[in-house]
């Protein structure tokens, strides 16, 4: 991936690759994903119609006390 893996997510979502997005991002682990990051993977999955795992993401953040 190139040295800004974000800039490559974002470049993903314009290409609507979101199974790139949640592939990639589901290789870090998730004690290391940010709010960006849980965030950017929920709007993958919800694209690709993943409610429930949605749900689940977001439920992660929410915990963390990060989802307001």
């Amino acid at each position: 991936m190139e040295q800004d893996p974000l800039a490559q997510l974002i470049i993903w979502h314009q290409e609507d690759e979101h199974e790139k997005i949640v592939d990639r991002i589901m290789e870090i682990a998730q004690s290391d994903r940010d709010y960006e990051t849980v965030s950017l993977l929920a709007r993958a999955m919800n694209n690709l119609e993943r409610y429930d795992e949605v749900l689940q993401q977001l439920l992660t953040i929410a915990k963390l006390g990060l989802l307001h």
